[in-house]
């Protein structure tokens, strides 16, 4: 048996433009879980959650021509993720209504374990760990739901998915500067809220 030589995400996103929903399908397969961590820590249900990631893949697929970069498939998918679960917060609280209760949910997988389903298992972790991770991730997903949903989402972007102030700025349609002041006074909040877990 040979193993599969790895597709690099650049090749995948240009195959996946011209129509291979195979190609569009590895892209997901390697991003939903990133995509479910993002959309979890901006809305704090998992329900939710999940439909966010799935309406962000649909809008991906449809609007796949307008990448301009295949290579940056992984931001574009992230801050589509992220513009959905905003937009479904500020619904939501025009609405007025509840967060969900506590959910037990893996947030502690690494990159590509997690699946909208639950997480791949991992032998090789410290159950321990993983629990006191679990923990806090769900400590700060309540106290996120505390947070305006505009610094939430420039703090999730930054913090939790790694993007750049820059990158962040043009998910968000917003300045550099803007962002940095809301993931400035996001940061001061969440942070005296997990004193805590310190």
């Amino acid at each position: 048996m040979t193993d599969q030589p790895v597709v690099d995400e650049r090749s995948l996103a240009l195959r996946a433009q011209d129509g291979d929903i195979e190609a569009f399908e590895s892209l997901v397969d390697r991003s939903q879980g990133r995509l479910f961590r993002i959309a979890y820590m901006v809305v704090h249900d998992r329900a939710d959650a999940e439909d966010v990631v799935q309406e962000s893949l649909v809008l991906a697929w449809r609007r796949l021509h307008l990448l301009d970069d295949p290579a940056a498939f992984g931001g574009w998918v992230a801050r589509i993720c992220s513009r959905t679960a905003t937009d479904l917060v500020r619904r939501q609280a025009r609405r007025a209504t509840d967060a969900a209760e506590h959910q037990d949910l893996d947030l502690a997988a690494e990159p590509g374990e997690a699946t909208l389903g639950g997480s791949a298992g991992s032998g090789s972790r410290d159950p321990a760990r993983t629990a006191e991770v679990n923990a806090q991730m769900e400590a700060l997903a309540g106290i996120l739901t505390t947070v305006d949903p505009e610094l939430r989402a420039c703090w999730v972007l930054r913090e939790i998915d790694g993007m750049a102030y820059r990158d962040t700025a043009r998910a968000l349609d917003v300045s550099e500067q803007t962002v940095r002041g809301r993931i400035s006074r996001a940061r001061t909040q969440i942070v005296d809220r997990m004193e805590e877990w310190r």
